[in-house]
């Protein structure tokens, strides 16, 4: 069996990997493989070492605002020196595992030296999702030197049905392929049998969740309760936007409706401060992976309402929508969206323009 080294350049609250990191680790174990996440702890304050069921994690302690685009870049290449010298230390028949695009040069040059396969996971359209806090030339840059490598991966996992179709492009024209996969693709990608959602070396990989985590007796025992509760988890940043603050102050004058917050960043002061002042929203702080479930079960809606205006948010499928489904919640998002045409179309939730 094979020794997965992860490499990942974020963790989340309690500097754990984030959900779909976890999932991708404990399916690997379960089928026998040995498994190591060289992950950066941004805020720089865990152990640098723990166990978790499915294998070990190896943390880089340096702190690091996330929306921090210039610190960022100056810290990663320590990064990368840093998680070289822990592949080299480590033993067995290694597969480099590299988690978006800021590690995949990374992932690409320790596999080289190495001569190990690589594997590129790529949970987002990179480029999209940092313009804005980079110009657009910069953007187009990282766009083209994710074309160059993609070609030079074993294999890439795409996250969702926008990025099966960008990716496949990629892989497919190169530095030529579009920015992004248009909104027609990524909707046709989801009408596709599941024979040909590996092409061209991409293989899409569906966000499923474990059912015992949404047992179905407790789905099917959820009811209404006197007041709406909504529930927002996820990353707290100004770019790009969620709409968090538009929410709280909507239902702010709104009767039997609660507004639940969880998650962090660097809005977190503003948003503790604005709490203080309103009566129907509250912020429940950083939420451990492992209180995902239980919060969405306890939850009457779930809110996804990311900026159609961001071209990443626009065609993205973020995992809240997949655990809201698993929960047998309703889902708040924008029509525009992607999500938003997938949640009309199966009627599992309601969209606003």
């Amino acid at each position: 069996m094979a020794h997965i080294v992860m490499l990942r350049t974020r963790l989340t609250s309690g500097a754990q990997p984030e959900p779909v990191v976890t999932d991708t680790a404990a399916s690997l174990a379960a089928l026998g493989h040995e498994v190591t996440l060289l992950a950066w702890d941004r805020d720089g304050d865990s152990d640098s070492e723990s166990r978790a069921e499915w294998g070990r994690i190896i943390r880089y302690r340096r702190a690091c605002p996330l929306n921090a685009p210039l610190a960022f870049s100056r810290e990663l290449p320590r990064f990368w020196c840093w998680c070289l010298r822990q592949t080299l230390a480590l033993r067995g028949n290694l597969v480099i595992h590299a988690h978006d695009l800021d590690t995949l040069p990374l992932g690409l040059f320790a596999a080289q030296l190495l001569r190990a396969p690589l594997v590129y996971d790529c949970h987002e359209n990179y480029p999209a999702l940092v313009e804005g806090a980079v110009s657009h030339r910069a953007a187009l840059r990282l766009h083209r030197l994710e074309a160059r490598l993609l070609r030079r991966c074993d294999g890439v996992l795409a996250a969702g049905p926008q990025g099966f179709a960008r990716l496949t492009a990629m892989r497919r024209d190169g530095r030529g392929a579009p920015f992004s996969a248009p909104l027609e693709e990524a909707l046709a990608v989801l009408q596709l049998p599941q024979s040909e959602l590996v092409r061209d070396g991409v293989a899409l990989v569906g966000n499923l969740k474990r059912l015992e985590d949404y047992p179905a007796a407790a789905v099917a025992a959820r009811k209404p309760g006197k007041q709406l509760k909504i529930l927002y988890i996820g990353v707290l940043e100004k770019r790009p936007s969620r709409g968090i603050f538009e929410t709280a102050l909507a239902v702010e004058g709104l009767r039997d409706v609660k507004f639940q917050i969880g998650g962090f960043g660097t809005l977190v002061p503003q948003l503790e401060r604005l709490c203080q002042r309103l009566r129907n929203t509250r912020y429940l702080g950083p939420v451990p992976p492992d209180d995902i479930a239980r919060l969405t079960l306890e939850a009457d809606a779930v809110l996804m309402a990311l900026d159609p205006a961001n071209l990443n948010s626009r065609l993205s499928a973020p995992n809240k929508l997949f655990e809201a489904m698993c929960a047998g919640v309703p889902v708040i998002t924008c029509r525009e969206l992607l999500m938003g045409h997938f949640v009309t179309d199966e009627g599992i939730g309601a969209t606003f323009a």
